[in-house]
């Protein structure tokens, strides 16, 4: 009964306009980064938006005048951490909106033409990577907001109960628990300000989780998008000269056409896309390096208590999940274009004269290019820079742990 209730649901997000994004481009309105030009509800979101970003420097600052308390600093860099790839997401994103929506559309557009058009192969191909799309999506979309009431219940935990704890909070030896360590202009240890601050973290909490969850997902869609059509275009090189029956040479240089056609819309999409996301994921790439390095450290401290180590290894395998499916799909991409120019190989070429042959050469010549993401200048997203990272973490795990033993 609860499962088809979900199923319901999840239904409804579902939009004819748009056949694979629908549900993550209605994630980004619920969390104000797709605006619709409804003016006071915009300005309503970018006013949020922009307290998110206070809200991060807040927690700058509150680093600052923690600096003398190593401890303290690095339990809760982490989470600062995690804000700052929030509000660069936010940022970006509304920066690069009119990109965002023709991107969304010219997607939304060809999938729709192919639809229309009933090739069986294409429709299968599509229908094989919106499932995927959905899986990934709804699945993170559940880990984010397990993670976020998790988050926001678990400082108060103790508080529900332990009675000794609550006692020292009457009696002033102990503070209130805080969901996150940010700086206000007033004493947050104590009522009201405690319960002003309690409500502007769960607000921020929750505003930055969403925002998390729905560009991360809207990402992973758009790759799964450009694999998917990817194969379909391999698929649709190898029919070229048909199957089992010859095709006259007009049918064969409208097939040519197509495949000149799918493969600089591919480009095209390819291109927008890297340029609106290198600039977030050249940060996100830059904190999660230092962040699973500062985590890693932590763990080796011996004045680290278990529940803390508990949230470091939780927070590490966060970090390293999202910076899995960003480098996973990105290497897909490549693996597939990489091999896109298979398919015209693969058709039954040897049935056309010397003149369709050129052509067919010249089409395997233009897609014989790989298509790789960026993650700003320096680096590009594939396994092979995830594996970097994860062996530059453990080296740097390695050689502090020597450094401390041979203080002992």
């Amino acid at each position: 009964m609860l499962l088809q209730r979900i199923i319901t649901i999840v239904k409804r997000l579902d939009n004819p306009k748009y056949p694979l994004l629908a549900p993550n481009v209605t994630g980004l309105y619920w969390f104000g980064l797709w605006q619709r030009g409804n003016k006071y509800r915009d300005a309503l979101f970018n006013f949020l938006h922009f307290c998110s970003l206070v809200f991060v420097i807040s927690e700058f600052v509150e680093l600052y005048f923690m600096r003398n308390d190593l401890m303290k600093v690095l339990f809760n860099i982490s989470v600062t951490a995690l804000s700052l790839v929030s509000i660069s997401k936010t940022v970006f994103f509304i920066s690069y909106l009119t990109y965002w929506k023709r991107l969304i559309e010219n997607i939304s557009r060809e999938e729709i033409s192919a639809l229309q058009s009933k090739d069986p192969k294409v429709v299968y191909l599509m229908e094989q990577y919106k499932n995927y799309s959905r899986i990934i999506t709804y699945l993170f979309w559940s880990v984010i907001l397990l993670t976020n009431v998790v988050t926001i219940v678990s400082p108060f935990l103790k508080l529900v109960t332990t009675a000794s704890y609550r006692e020292m909070i009457k009696n002033g030896t102990e503070p209130y628990p805080q969901i996150l360590s940010s700086w206000f202009p007033f004493d947050k240890t104590k009522l009201p300000g405690y319960l002003v601050a309690v409500a502007v973290h769960v607000t921020m909490t929750t505003q930055g989780a969403g925002v998390v969850a729905v560009y991360d997902t809207n990402a992973v869609a758009i790759m799964s998008f450009l694999k998917g059509q990817i194969q379909i275009l391999r698929c649709k090189c190898q029919i070229i000269f048909g199957e089992e029956k010859r095709v006259s040479n007009e049918d064969v240089l409208n097939n040519i056409k197509e495949c000149h056609r799918l493969h600089n819309f591919i480009i095209e999409q390819y291109k927008t896309f890297n340029s609106i996301i290198s600039p977030v994921m050249f940060i996100y790439v830059l904190v999660c390096s230092i962040m699973i390095c500062c985590s890693v450290v932590q763990l080796s401290l011996g004045e680290v208590t278990m529940s803390q180590k508990l949230w470091v290894i939780e927070y590490t395998t966060a970090l390293a999940v999202q910076l899995f499916l960003y480098c996973w799909h990105s290497n897909e991409i490549a693996y597939e274009s990489n091999a896109v120019d298979l398919g015209v190989y693969t058709s039954n070429w040897w049935r056309s004269d010397v003149r369709v042959r050129k052509q067919v050469l010249i089409l395997a010549g233009k897609l014989s290019s790989p298509f790789i993401l960026d993650a700003g200048p320096f680096a590009t997203f594939s396994m092979s820079t995830f594996i970097d990272i994860l062996k530059g973490s453990y080296s740097f795990y390695t050689l502090f742990t020597q450094m401390h033993e041979s203080k002992k």
